[in-house]
């Protein structure tokens, strides 16, 4: 495992809520058409006494709501399929970070990569004589021995 798989971790988890942000408004997009129902459109022609004027019209529009939620459905089957991977992705990081025998590194990873915490937090939260300084030179000594 990597620095950089590990650092990418945040930008996972970011991507994995827009991805969920996303279905959802693509899944109210999908009831509104559907609630919706009717659409109403004014026309110029003939009315049904023989005389020259606006029409108004009114109807469910099938053609375009087929095609609508046919292409939002398979959007949020692309989303479902990225979101699969996305997760497949950061379960392999966390279970690389449990998979680690020395608990001060695990403690360090999981508050700096994990929590987003910053190097000060990170070694507040280690506590001791923990110093921002050295947590990120254990980080990085530890991730150069991988």
């Amino acid at each position: 495992m990597t620095k950089d798989v590990l650092i990418q971790y945040a930008d996972l988890q970011e991507e994995i809520k827009d991805i969920r942000r996303r279905m959802e408004k693509t899944e109210s997009r999908l009831t509104r058409i559907r609630q919706e129902g009717t659409v109403i459109d004014s026309v110029t022609g003939t009315r049904a006494d023989g005389t020259i004027g606006h029409i108004r019209i009114e109807g469910f529009p099938y053609a375009a709501h087929d095609k609508q939620s046919t292409h939002l459905r398979l959007y949020a089957a692309q989303l479902a399929e990225r979101e699969e991977r996305l997760l497949e992705q950061t379960n392999a990081v966390e279970a690389y970070i449990n998979s680690i025998t020395d608990s001060r590194m695990r403690r360090i990873i999981q508050y700096r990569i994990l929590d987003r915490l910053s190097w000060y937090e990170v070694a507040d939260k280690i506590g001791g004589k923990a110093t921002s300084d050295s947590c990120r030179m254990y980080f990085e000594r530890f991730l150069e021995k991988c």
